[in-house]
């Protein structure tokens, strides 16, 4: 049995804030850059692309750039790790947004062929979020737009960050990022996610660990309050031997979640924040 998150592919890229490209002599604004054609290779990105309403701009996104809805009627250019070339040469983009996880040789290929590919990296922590935004809304014309939304944000941030800091009652938790013949993945404590779950009001299980790799042994030893898993996995993993017989699988607090709010560092994530925090403080 394989059970692997998405988050595995996702997560482990994190990613973001402009590394490439030039600076321009002239601030960027709606009204002179109109008609940009955007091809997106990160889910993240492609959210803030529509968040901040230019979404009308993307004429490229990956498989995984699922999110909202009416992206998928976008041109699918293939994966994270192998985009097809060919097809986003043929869209003849204005701009390709990319993250670190996009593979160089591509990169290379498309910005031969006189494409502007720009990557996104950033901190792994949650205000990591607020380069990306402040980026993409930089680069779209919509500056305005994203120091709002950046804004909003924060608010929401530090609404949580208040009624949690300095909390001594804190429920031990264990993020699933996969489970199975696969291995056992989660949030280690250097990582947003896990850190995260620290601001949210939780005892990560894995907070002394770095990285994602974890062990059935551990999570057993530990045998955390609460689990947090993708909703798609939630019931295989609750019915898996060992796994269903941990103290929150038998009460019930095994929680199911959209993992895309959590795991990419969009504007989804502030909502991945409060979902936490609402779980852990109940």
């Amino acid at each position: 049995m394989k059970k692997l998150s998405i988050t595995v592919l996702i997560v482990l890229i994190l990613p973001f804030m402009i590394a490439a490209g030039g600076q321009q002599d002239v601030p960027v604004t709606e009204d002179t850059v109109p008609q940009l054609r955007v091809v997106s290779l990160a889910p993240n990105i492609t959210e803030a692309v529509f968040a901040l309403g230019k979404g009308g701009c993307l004429v490229g996104r990956t498989d995984y750039c699922d999110y909202p809805p009416e992206v998928l009627s976008v041109a699918s250019v293939g994966s994270i790790m192998q985009p097809s070339t060919e097809t986003i040469i043929e869209l003849a983009p204005d701009l390709i947004f990319a993250s670190t996880h996009a593979p160089k040789d591509a990169a290379d290929v498309l910005t031969d062929a006189g494409l502007e590919v720009k990557y996104y990296y950033g901190p792994e922590s949650f205000e990591g979020v607020y380069d990306v935004i402040a980026s993409v809304g930089a680069d779209l014309g919509v500056s305005e737009a994203a120091d709002a939304m950046i804004d909003d944000i924060r608010r929401r941030y530090e609404e949580v960050k208040a009624v949690t800091s300095g909390s001594t009652d804190r429920p031990s938790v264990y993020y699933v990022v996969g489970f199975g013949e696969g291995g056992d993945w989660t949030a280690g404590g250097d990582t947003f996610i896990g850190k995260m779950i620290d601001i949210a009001g939780g005892d990560n299980i894995a907070k002394d660990i770095s990285g994602w790799s974890f062990s059935l042994e551990k999570i057993v030893e530990a045998d955390p309050d609460i689990i947090i898993v993708n909703s798609i996995l939630k019931d295989d993993f609750v019915s898996a031997p060992i796994y269903s017989e941990l103290s929150a699988a038998k009460a019930g607090n095994v929680i199911g979640v959209d993992e895309n709010i959590i795991a990419r560092q969009g504007p989804r994530l502030i909502e991945g924040l409060e979902f936490l925090n609402d779980v852990f403080s109940k």
